[in-house]
């Protein structure tokens, strides 16, 4: 094939696969854009051999220039990771060898071999119906595809698949080879093997996989858009600066959610404090969003009220309440310490 002598790597022969001790899965991932880069990084990274293809047409000269531009990516996120200490030079190489990008014209053979393949290619509906249509016309039965889609849900885009019940989202959060969260959202047709099978792989290479349902928005999009979306609200009404704003989530909101999740900070506060605080300002901004939902309202009716009174959305019964928030501010003050956020004394030792 006149490919194999452009500047991806590539086996002795089409159909071969360099594998590692760690794994006998083949993974591929199935468009080498940005999202497909972080994918095919943070499997390498962790030992994994992982084929990036290329989708797209393009000619000879059109490819090369699209794995030179994919391998460099990956390599200079490795490099500046080495430089922080994470790795050393050597195995920068060495996790570069385990990538290989290859392109459509390959897409048969690659898609026959694949056990786990992972689709990443843009966020539009004719994007994710072409290329799920493409796998489907060579997948194996056997094999496992996933979608990265963050807006999309899984039991729309399963029409296009051939096997629903091998089938589900698995949403990266950018940039994905430094995140470790993934969320995996299957379909009410997703066997139950299956998602086990992939919560498995994305712990063996370091992420914290966190199951959802197929709901619009998964999780984190669906935060975080009425976060920005409020955020936007307040510089318009002029509540704050953009520069305040992002001074108030750097500094406070950031650090407080990312040692303490919100339903755990909710029980700590107490689910008294987030009923009344959120009657007041659904009324004050004239928002039904601010509102607490119903199930706050029987908690509250119920005495579930958080920490103090053993149970809210966790149940502290039988626990050491005090060693818990001892460890969660632990946590805590050791973040804010690396963020340079740690006040020193102001009195002589």
């Amino acid at each position: 094939m006149p490919w194999r002598n452009c500047c991806t790597k590539v086996s002795a022969d089409d159909t071969d696969y360099c594998r590692s001790p760690m794994t006998d899965k083949r993974i591929l991932a199935v468009g080498a854009g940005r999202m497909g880069r972080g994918i095919a990084h943070m499997f390498s990274y962790a030992g994994y051999p992982v084929t990036l293809l290329d989708v797209k047409d393009r000619d000879e000269d059109g490819f090369r220039q699209l794995a030179r531009t994919a391998l460099a990516e990956i390599e200079a996120n490795l490099v500046f990771l080495s430089g922080l200490g994470y790795l050393s030079q050597a195995q920068v190489k060495k996790v570069l060898d385990l990538v290989y990008v290859k392109p459509r014209v390959h897409a048969a053979g690659e898609l026959a071999a694949a056990d786990i393949i992972i689709e990443g290619v843009p966020e539009t509906l004719e994007a994710k119906k072409k290329a799920l249509g493409l796998i489907g016309e060579q997948v194996r039965d056997d094999a496992i595809v996933t979608s990265t889609t963050s807006s999309m849900l899984v039991t729309e885009l399963q029409q296009w698949v051939a096997r629903p019940e091998r089938f589900l989202n698995t949403h990266f959060l950018n940039p994905a080879y430094l995140i470790p969260l993934v969320e995996v959202s299957p379909s009410p047709d997703t066997a139950e093997n299956v998602v086990e099978e992939i919560i498995s792989l994305f712990r063996a290479i370091g992420k914290v996989p966190v199951r959802c349902a197929a709901s619009p928005g998964l999780i984190i999009p669906r935060l975080q858009s009425l976060l920005m979306a409020e955020a936007c609200r307040m510089v318009a009404e002029g509540v704050a600066t953009p520069a305040e704003i992002d001074r108030a989530i750097t500094h406070g909101f950031g650090p407080r959610y990312s040692t303490l999740g919100v339903m755990e900070f909710i029980d700590w506060g107490g689910v008294d404090i987030l009923y009344y605080a959120g009657h007041y300002l659904s009324k004050a901004l004239d928002s039904p969003r601010h509102a607490p939902p119903e199930e706050v309202t029987k908690m509250m009716k119920d005495g579930r009220k958080g920490l103090r009174e053993g149970r809210g959305y966790y149940d502290f019964r039988g626990i050491d309440a005090d060693a818990w928030q001892k460890e969660k501010l632990t946590r805590f003050v050791n973040l804010l310490d690396s963020l340079g956020q740690i006040p020193r004394p102001g009195v002589e030792a």
